[in-house]
């Protein structure tokens, strides 16, 4: 199995901000958080180990955001 010319030119996405940033742009974007890895290893290549601290740090700070919310923003 050979690899194409355009495999070879991925840039490398390991850093945990950038990793962040990539997230949260995608998720501004409208990508859901199961589809942000796809769309990201289609691009880069990709710290798995980083991205899924990342998207369990987002889903945390959702809930945490969900739970603090006052009843009638709860209610809405």
């Amino acid at each position: 199995m050979g690899y194409s010319r355009q495999e070879n030119l991925k840039l490398r996405l390991t850093e945990r901000e950038q990793l962040a940033s990539a997230v949260h742009k995608l998720m501004a974007a409208g990508v859901s958080e199961d589809l942000i890895p796809a769309h990201l290893v289609r691009a880069f290549y990709v710290d798995m180990d980083e991205l899924n601290y990342i998207l369990q740090a987002v889903a945390q700070a959702q809930a945490d955001s969900a739970s603090n919310a006052s009843p009638l923003q709860q209610s809405a």
